[in-house]
């Protein structure tokens, strides 16, 4: 019986495995929002102990980042690096290859959670997760990115499968560490979990300090410890991180929404059309349990001015439970009169509708990475084995370029941010890489013909 339950379960693996793979590479290059943890991965595999070459030096971003992250997926796809440098592969492919290890430490915490769901739910609600969750777009889009939030996702949803399932050490356990190195906001999030279950006893608070302290001091041991040897000075950098967007509330420097933004706009965007199943599975009572943290962690981190949907991320899994249990509701009933039948067609169209979206939106999120295209197509045109010195702006930097796209090593990239057309250092560059602005391009035309105007 094992054997036949993990063989019908493979299709539903392979599919997840398959749709993150194809999202990965219709766009392999990266935002800005992803750099710090794409160049750190870079540079532990490719500068090693070199640590005055790392890139955090030059570029610190306004907030200190962790380098767990970067230094746990650099360590699981060195390997697979090292093979492909012995083969002479363009750098490039170690960018996917990072990229693609995180995608499946995502694939492998949602494959634990629907192994759960599968043993309290049934195995119709747990097939449906799988579908809703390929079908939708953002949440396969973003699990093999570099962001914070997404290093944050897998230990979110090993931290939710175990308070389902009971397992208060776990639980607690993967909670300190995400909240103290990842993401403090989770706090929230999980915090509430956490007194459902104390306010239902099914933990006690003896239970709860003896699991918690010493997690706790783990937790922000590991990160003081490491973060302060890479960034050179004691750090606790998500300490740093929350003081700065939620105290300072710094973050609204980036823009603002209105207070149900999420509601509205994120959730909808996010679930698409398996939205409209959310309450039908609340039918069953046990889902309000998996809601209320859920909800209330989206309202309550609604007070924060600045939002963006990644932010909530961590909550898409678990809504899409309550929508598979909704659509099982109807496809258990199919037998019973024409409205389940009808209802069943319903839940089949949603499926296409949201691939349909899905597809739509991948497709325009390809041709949303000027500068990675761009680089490449330097690469292409001039030999390798010319004198390049070229210039990376910084729209250029943020949308695409990494130092995984630096493939020839006799060539020499910048990336300094001083630097205008005006500037007499521009002169020394063989190749500009910079933003299609026809401002810009008119004024260095006409800068180009007054330095031939003044060698004449």
């Amino acid at each position: 019986m094992a054997e036949k339950r993990n063989a019908s379960g493979l299709p539903l693996l392979l599919l997840l495995i398959s749709v993150i793979l194809l999202h990965l590479f219709t766009c392999p290059f990266t935002k800005v929002e992803e750099s710090f943890n794409l160049q750190a991965a870079h540079d532990i595999l490719f500068h090693k102990l070199d640590f005055e070459k790392y890139d955090h030096h030059e570029f610190p971003g306004v907030v200190p980042r962790t380098f767990i992250g970067p230094l746990f997926l650099s360590t699981l796809c060195s390997p697979f690096v090292f093979l492909s440098s012995q083969m002479d592969s363009p750098k490039f492919y170690s960018q996917l290859l990072v990229r693609g290890c995180l995608g499946m430490c995502v694939i492998g915490a949602l494959w634990c959670m629907q192994r759960e769901i599968r043993k309290q739910f049934g195995s119709t609600v747990a097939c449906l997760f799988c579908l809703i969750c390929t079908s939708q777009f953002h949440l396969m889009f973003y699990s093999s990115r570099t962001l914070p939030n997404v290093f944050a996702l897998p230990v979110v949803l090993l931290a939710f499968t175990s308070w389902m399932g009971q397992r208060y050490g776990s639980f607690i356990g993967f909670s300190a560490l995400v909240i103290l190195v990842f993401r403090a906001e989770l706090c929230i999030f999980l915090g509430l979990m956490l007194l459902m279950s104390l306010a239902s006893r099914k933990l006690g608070i003896l239970l709860l300090f003896s699991y918690a302290i010493p997690a706790g001091v783990l937790s922000l041991g590991l990160t003081v410890a490491v973060d302060s040897f890479f960034w050179r000075k004691l750090l606790w950098p998500e300490g740093q991180v929350l003081w700065y967007n939620t105290v300072l509330n710094k973050s609204s420097d980036w823009g603002t929404s209105p207070f149900l933004w999420y509601f509205y706009s994120a959730v909808p965007r996010a679930l698409g059309c398996s939205l409209l199943f959310v309450p039908l599975g609340l039918l069953d009572r046990r889902m309000s349990v998996l809601l209320l943290p859920t909800m209330g962690f989206i309202l309550l981190y609604s007070l924060l001015p600045h939002k963006e949907l990644r932010f909530i991320i961590y909550t898409f899994p678990v809504l899409n439970v309550v929508a598979a249990r909704g659509c099982s509701f109807i496809l258990n009933n199919y037998h019973k009169s024409w409205l389940y039948k009808f209802g069943s067609m319903v839940v089949v169209g949603h499926f296409l509708i949201n691939a349909a979206y899905s597809g739509i939106s991948l497709y325009v999120s390809h041709h949303n990475y000027p500068g990675g295209r761009g680089i490449q197509e330097l690469h292409r045109l001039v030999p390798t084995t010319s004198d390049v010195f070229v210039h990376v702006d910084t729209f250029t930097a943020e949308t695409g370029v990494s130092r995984f796209l630096e493939q020839n090593k006799n060539w020499r990239y910048d990336k300094r941010e001083d630097l205008t057309l005006e500037h007499p250092d521009v002169n020394m560059y063989s190749h500009l890489l910079m933003e299609a602005n026809v401002s810009k391009m008119s004024c260095r035309t006409r800068q180009k013909s007054s330095d031939n105007g003044e060698k004449e």
